[in-house]
């Protein structure tokens, strides 16, 4: 089978990065393998959203640049945009490592710490809502690994083909170009197209009440004159274009107005405003799994608040579980192919919770209670509180402060068994305990008593 000239133009370019963007270029540059299109946002309805989807969902001929096009027309909602960013914000505070055998490895570790990571991290969790993301990873000129994001209107997951036009149903095989990274699902459209009928829904209700509080929220003024006088008629056109926008009734004297109104105007107004916030309410659980960590609602109690955050953290461990797939599995070679050495070792959290640090004092104070040995490094560690220079001399008096108060306790049980104190003797447990901390003065230290 004859390739086509777009495809062996392409394949020249096999060692270097896939370039994006337009039509113009800098004199002695080459075209771009992906040609970029502008994207259209607007004018969308359910017809719209109903054929696209019919179009990506297609065996043989799909392609999904209109129905993508939707999705980043559904980012300029509000609401979602806004759920959208407290969820990719819930797998991105956990810090990774690389590490062998418990100990990290500091080279590949440094490169988990840049910015490009953590903008890795969320759209890998993007590719579940657009259905995949394709990456190209590379070095710049200190060794830093980067990436690109392909767009992914310019790339057939089902054939693997990266298209140079949005609409080509050809393209080169994207093995022909090193170092990439496929996410998601071959088939599958994503979250956004099942939160699509939301957004359209609640976008049409809100031209509508746009246009319900236009006609029904200002007065309107009413002007009349001598049906003779023209010339007082285009008087009153021009004062009442030159005092404002709202409505305006200009007639002859004579003749008469009547505006027939909804019955209740406030409870239409409400309607409108109940149908917003219920798609509101279904964007919210599809993305973070709840709605009351978002929407403050009446109805909403604290003990029901906590469950809705516990689902909420369940998806976030969800995604960051999903990370670390990818990243030991997926990204492992392109690690190994851009000069990094991993074998032998995993990406794990380099700290795996993120408990509220009074919760986790308690935890640690609980465990304490149960005579647990803990590690110092840890505490000083996990609470940020700086570890004192003379830390082992410190450590050293705790010790004996302890081993002090074990035999002073045991003492005075041995006294008040056998011995019967007499009066000029502290032989009170209150008394020994008293002349202990006037000579001994207590120190600070990780170890408690």
């Amino acid at each position: 089978m004859k390739r086509s000239n777009t495809v062996k133009s392409l394949l020249k370019h096999k060692q270097n990065r896939i370039q994006q963007g337009g039509m113009r270029t800098e004199p002695g540059q080459r075209q771009p393998d992906v040609i970029l299109q502008m994207p259209e946002v607007f004018m969308f309805d359910m017809k719209a959203y109903m054929q696209s989807l019919l179009l990506a969902r297609s065996i043989d001929y799909s392609n999904r640049a209109r129905l993508y096009d939707m999705y980043d027309s559904a980012m300029l909602d509000l609401h979602l945009s806004g759920t959208l960013a407290k969820r990719l914000r819930g797998v991105t505070g956990f810090p990774i490592a690389f590490q062998r055998d418990g100990v990290t490895d500091e080279e590949v570790t440094r490169q988990l710490r840049s910015p490009w990571f953590r903008e890795l991290r969320k759209e890998i969790i993007m590719a579940e809502f657009w259905g995949f993301s394709l990456f190209q990873f590379y070095t710049d000129d200190d060794g830093n690994i980067r990436f690109d994001l392909i767009n992914r209107k310019h790339y057939d997951p089902v054939r693997g083909r990266l298209l140079r036009f949005q609409g080509d149903q050809d393209g080169v095989p994207i093995d022909e170009f090193d170092n990439m990274m496929f996410v998601g699902s071959e088939r599958g459209l994503g979250i956004f197209a099942e939160l699509l009928p939301a957004v359209l829904y609640k976008r049409g209700d809100m031209s509508d009440w746009a246009k319900f509080c236009n006609i029904f929220g200002m007065p309107i003024r009413e002007y009349t004159y001598d049906a003779g006088d023209e010339e007082a008629r285009r008087r009153l056109i021009a004062d009442a274009r030159a005092q404002g926008t709202n409505a305006v009734y200009i007639h002859p004297s004579g003749s008469d107005l009547r505006l027939v109104e909804a019955g209740n105007k406030t409870g239409s107004g409400e309607l409108y405003k109940q149908f917003a916030d219920y798609w509101d309410a279904k964007i919210s659980i599809r993305v973070l799994g709840n709605t009351l960590t978002t929407d403050a609602q009446d109805t909403g109690t604290q003990a029901l608040g906590s469950v809705h955050r516990e689902e909420e953290q369940s998806m976030n461990e969800d995604d960051r579980e999903t990370i670390l797939n990818v990243l030991n599995y997926d990204m492992r070679p392109v690690f190994q192919q851009l000069g990094f050495n991993v074998e032998g070792g995993e990406f794990v959290y380099a700290r795996k919770d993120k408990t509220d640090p009074k919760t986790q004092l308690e935890i640690v104070q609980g465990l304490h209670t149960m005579g647990l040995p803990m590690d110092d490094d840890w505490l000083y560690e996990t609470f940020a509180i700086a570890k004192p220079e003379n830390y082992d001399e410190q450590k050293k008096m705790s010790e004996e402060r302890k081993k002090m108060m074990e035999e002073i306790l045991s003492g005075d049980t041995a006294k008040q068994t056998n011995i019967q104190p007499s009066s000029n003797q502290p032989s009170s447990l209150k008394n020994r305990l008293k002349s202990f901390f006037a000579v001994a003065s207590p120190v600070s230290g990780a170890t408690m008593i």
